[in-house]
């Protein structure tokens, strides 16, 4: 058999049905690695680019939320605002989204920066979508 002829192939049938096909073998266990990635990444980035969260599109790689009839573009921060509470089952204290959005330490903070950013964040929603219960407020917290 001739080694050029032969292929490995990698079916991971992933929701695309995506096939890492390898030939002319054989390979550095550097250059498998190296593909591997390369597969991987680009499959991250494309279920990057349609997180459904409340009935909208969210693109964290272009930073843009969208729904059939409007798109509003994000910041990195909003955006992980929205991952972050999206994720969760109960609202989210203040304290809560200053260490896992900000990185900051209980105590760390006595701004108002999360509040100015849901806010602001809120403001977005309403304005371009006409949602005024995208994030909700209760009084340990918010939550999506």
């Amino acid at each position: 058999m001739n080694p050029k002829n032969n292929k490995i192939t990698l079916n991971n049938q992933i929701k695309d049905n995506s096939i890492l096909l390898i030939k002319n073998l054989p390979l550095s266990i550097d250059k498998i690695i190296f593909l591997l990635n390369t597969k991987l990444i680009a499959q991250r980035y494309k279920f990057q680019s349609a997180l459904i969260v409340m009935g909208y599109t969210l693109d964290i790689n272009s930073r843009i939320i969208k729904n059939r009839s409007a798109h509003l573009k994000l910041t990195e921060k909003e955006i992980n605002i929205i991952l972050h509470l999206n994720e969760q089952t109960q609202p989210q204290s203040i304290q809560i989204l200053q260490s896992k959005v900000w990185g900051y330490s209980f105590g760390d903070l006595e701004t108002h920066t999360v509040e100015t950013h849901i806010y602001r964040l809120r403001k977005k929603i309403k304005d371009t979508f006409k949602d005024k219960n995208f994030i909700k407020s209760y009084d340990t917290g918010y939550m999506i």
